[in-house]
């Protein structure tokens, strides 16, 4: 018997309401069903065809028929397929692009934070229990505290301690994620909810920090820390995550994004996303990458294949009785009872479920800021620390090797040289265990690779997922990358260039909501950073590009966020180009990025997305010159 469905798949029905009456010319020589539904004409159409000089040949006009393009073309080539019943919207010389890719953020975590209090303006200590404070007062029938955005800088050496959190809130538990998600902050009351005293041993791939009577001091960094409170409290509802998502991916949609990879879903998130598709509710497409933890192992195997089974069609399901765990030496020896065959992998172009999981997620190290990312030398201010793995090397290596074997794509959070090295070793050894196939594994961050490893990746066929927004100075590298990094790899981070000339392969994402001192999920502000290497802050000092020989051209950014982002998500023949017949997942903007300075390039506004040929952004000028003829 087969896992059956969590749910059915719903059918999206593309409905456009008519507005004004523009003069336009159509055809009744064609077919109906090659009349379009929806024509951009007047516009600047860059198809973004990989291997071709799309800046130089833009297109004039697209035509949409229901999910997909029907045609790129002059104007002239697009009027035969304007019918009696097809909108037209003259694009004014409007930019269109493949909808945006974003190959790594976190919606579901986004949502978390939503429910809590914003800490990122927060600027001092006494200002985040002010804040605290305010919003205690005004949400006094909440059971926990939550809240994201604390900086490790705005403290002394000591750190953030549980004393200062109860000094305004001791009644019920504060729990507050850093900036960075690698690190949480409670009170006293969530520590003695959660059991945890100066006996509770460290927790494997975590760390609790304690003072020097070896007391925990209220700051738990990484996941398997983290969860020590967050399991013991009483968490979200999925119908609370739901109506914060409901609010969180309309904004994506706004930004253009079409395809979002959210690079940690829990199972309530999960259920969230699904819950929202069978609704029809879900503006932007989701990958969802299931959390692999260091202290199950293996045994999570059976639970993450299960979710993939019922939403990634194309995998076959687990048949009743089959035990992962009976099967792993075979797996690990390449003799499997379950075997699965991936020679094609499944096309999306007839598939109509905007959330899918296919990939299986590992948290390998931490974040240089909180001395947990993992070098290859020590840190230059902790000359006794190289930072934290969260995995035994030996089960990390077994994990990817299972999973691999099985068919999962694979992403692992790696931002230090030491972990992005384990990385490489771990996919190479998966390949020579398992064979070589179209995997398409990511290493997510790459904050810092040691020289050696670069040609690795593109050897392997490792996909560098990069988050172009953080590629610039500001506070963090001063107060945190320079003194713990040291000169030599403080200026040898992010190196994006170096990265693509080897031939590897490179996505981009924003990581939102983890960032720098400017908090964004706006695909044009990482554009405009990958070109420029100039801070995101529009206030800031600082006129000098940060590592300035790791610049990439616009036509190079561009197709990183889109082309690349497919690609990465096997749907390189459904989307991340405009061709005909592809899905209508489409960008429009109201400046051409390739006639602006490129320091100017996040000015530009998105004027309208469309998913799947359904127009889920506009705003109120491109509504108001929308016609049906």
């Amino acid at each position: 018997m087969l896992i059956s469905p969590r749910f059915l798949l719903i059918t999206l029905i593309c409905l456009v309401s008519p507005c004004l009456l523009i003069t336009s010319v159509f055809s009744e020589g064609l077919p109906v069903s090659e009349h379009a539904d929806i024509v951009l004409m007047n516009g600047t159409v860059y198809t973004v065809q990989y291997g071709t000089d799309w800046p130089d040949t833009p297109q004039e006009a697209i035509a949409i028929h229901g999910r997909t393009i029907l045609a790129v073309d002059s104007n002239n080539g697009i009027e035969p397929y304007i019918g009696p019943e097809t909108q037209v919207h003259d694009l004014k010389g409007k930019m269109v692009l493949p909808g945006f890719i974003d190959t790594h953020i976190h919606l579901g975590a986004a949502a978390q934070i939503m429910a809590g209090v914003d800490l990122l303006p927060c600027t001092s200590p006494s200002e985040i229990q002010s804040t605290i404070r305010d919003y205690a007062e005004k949400n006094k029938d909440i059971p926990v505290i939550r809240g994201f955005g604390w900086n490790y800088f705005l403290f002394n050496e000591s750190g953030p301690h549980k004393e200062m959190l109860d000094q305004v809130i001791s009644d019920k538990p504060v729990i507050l994620t850093s900036f960075d998600g690698h690190a949480t902050w409670v009170n006293s009351r969530a520590l003695e909810i959660a059991g945890i005293t100066g006996s509770t041993p460290e927790p494997t791939g975590g760390k609790i920090e304690r003072d020097s009577d070896g007391n925990p001091t209220g700051v738990l960094r990484e996941m398997a820390a983290s969860n020590l409170v967050t399991n013991k409290v009483p968490p979200l509802t999925i119908a609370q995550r739901k109506e914060m998502l409901e609010k969180i991916l309309p904004r994506a949609a706004e930004a253009g994004i079409t395809t979002a990879d959210d690079a940690a879903v829990s199972p309530e998130i999960i259920s969230a996303f699904a819950d929202l598709e069978d609704e029809g509710k879900l503006p932007v497409r989701v990958f969802g990458e299931i959390v692999a933890l260091p202290e199950l192992g293996v045994e999570e195997i059976p639970l993450m294949e299960a979710e993939r089974s019922i939403f990634y069609p194309g995998y076959p399901a687990i048949e009743e009785g089959y035990s992962y765990i009976d099967d792993l030496p075979g797996l690990l020896d390449g003799e499997s009872q379950y075997n699965v065959t991936l020679s094609t992998i499944p096309d999306y172009s007839d598939d109509e479920g905007l959330f899918r999981i296919q990939t299986g997620k590992l948290f390998l190290d931490g974040v240089v800021e909180g001395h947990t990312g993992y070098l290859i030398e020590p840190y230059a201010d902790e000359p006794s620390t190289y930072g934290t793995i969260n995995w035994d090397v030996n089960k990390f290596q077994d994990m990817i090797e299972a999973l691999d074997s099985l068919g999962f794509q694979i992403d692992i959070h790696a931002i230090g040289d030491g972990a992005v090295r384990m990385c490489l070793d771990a996919y190479q050894n998966a390949q020579e265990k398992n064979g070589i196939r179209d995997s398409r594994h990511k290493i997510s961050h790459i904050q810092l690779i040691d020289p050696s490893d670069v040609h690795r990746i593109h050897e392997l066929g490792i996909i560098a997922a990069l988050q172009p927004n953080w590629f610039y100075y500001d506070e963090n590298f001063e107060h945190v990358s320079l003194p713990y990094l040291g000169e030599e790899r403080a200026h040898r981070m992010y190196s994006l260039k170096t990265i693509l000339d080897s031939g590897a392969m490179v996505a981009f994402g924003t990581d939102y909501p983890v960032g720098t001192d400017y908090l964004t999920y706006n695909p044009l502000d990482g554009i405009r950073t990958a070109v420029t290497r100039l801070p995101l802050p529009p206030d800031s000092p600082i006129t000098e590009p940060y590592h300035p020989e790791e610049l990439i051209d616009l036509k190079t950014a561009i197709e990183a966020y889109t082309y690349w982002g497919a690609y990465t998500n096997f749907m390189e023949n459904s989307t991340g180009t405009l061709e005909k017949g592809k899905l209508a997942d489409i960008v429009v903007l109201d400046k051409d990025l390739f006639s602006m300075p490129l320091t100017d390039i996040n000015k530009a506004r998105v004027a309208a997305t469309y998913l799947e040929g359904k127009k889920v952004y506009a705003d109120a000028d491109f509504s108001a010159d929308t016609a049906k003829n």
